[in-house]
């Protein structure tokens, strides 16, 4: 229960910070727990009576059953979080190139099976990343040049305040959010629409960059609390990043492998707690 806590506080985050590097923190974390838990397990005689072959498991042991990735399962996830890519791309008319391969990408990250709790996994093509986390749905997209494109738009696109069109930035960003299945009409029901355009100089400003935020925070949160959002450039109608952090609106089916025998004695994994070793 504190690592599945500890986790959300870390994705709460998310929305500011380079994803790929919140997973890795949260894997970080979650590891350092789990060797604690390990050490505290290697003194207690129940852990040595579940230990097939009558060893007791050392954490070393322990730690490389957990973050291990059998060939197979990696095979299997990736396949999956590839095509749940592709039709992403597709519905959101993203500048990818596809289909969506193996070969063409940058960067994959599987969780290991015993640590889905931090998410199923993600892709990077050269444009965006794509995570699998929420219920094992897709839940956020990232563009992978973001930080290059604000600074672009900072130093070429200032705009005068008057145009500044949120209505615009609202139904494209609620467009895409339904194109990818996301439930907008619950979204609207249960939280609080904040839409604002960057204004590097504050409060005030007679300028704007047409980077908008159109983004629903928890109504108890005061306008925290993160919900959903979508990070746009309009009238470019260019797509920087979208998430969704709570399962229930994300209409998408969970990910799930279900064609291997994941307690298959030809794998080093856990099984009930116990480690199976290969015959």
């Amino acid at each position: 229960m504190v690592i599945v806590e500890l986790n959300e506080l870390i994705m709460t985050t998310a929305i500011d910070l380079n994803h790929q590097k919140i997973m890795r923190l949260s894997i970080c974390l979650f590891l350092a727990m789990t060797l604690c838990v390990c050490a505290q397990n290697n003194s207690s005689p129940v852990s040595r009576t579940n230990w097939i072959n009558g060893t007791s498991p050392t954490s070393k042991q322990r730690l490389q059953s957990l973050t291990s990735v059998p060939p197979e399962y990696r095979k299997e996830a990736l396949g999956l979080i590839i095509q749940e890519a592709n039709d992403i791309a597709q519905k959101l008319n993203l500048p990818e190139e596809l289909p969506i391969t193996e070969s063409n990408l940058v960067e994959a990250y599987i969780t290991p099976p015993r640590m889905t709790k931090i998410g199923f996994g993600n892709i990077t093509t050269s444009n965006y990343v794509y995570y699998v986390t929420v219920g094992d749905k897709f839940s956020s997209l990232v563009r992978t040049d973001s930080n290059r494109v604000r600074d672009e738009l900072k130093q070429k696109h200032s705009l005068p305040i008057s145009q500044m069109d949120t209505n615009a930035a609202y139904q494209l960003a609620t467009q895409w959010l339904a194109a990818v299945s996301i439930d907008v009409n619950a979204l609207n029901r249960d939280c609080n629409l904040t839409i604002r355009a960057w204004t590097p100089e504050g409060e005030g400003s007679k300028n704007f960059i047409p980077l908008y935020r159109v983004y629903w925070t928890e109504k108890s949160g005061g306008g925290r609390g993160g919900v959903a959002g979508v990070e746009l450039i309009e009238p470019a109608k260019i797509l920087q990043q979208l998430y969704v952090k709570k399962s229930e609106y994300i209409l998408r089916p969970s990910l799930q492998i279900t064609n291997l025998d994941l307690t298959s004695p030809t794998n080093s994994w856990f099984r009930g707690g116990m480690l199976i070793r290969p015959q």
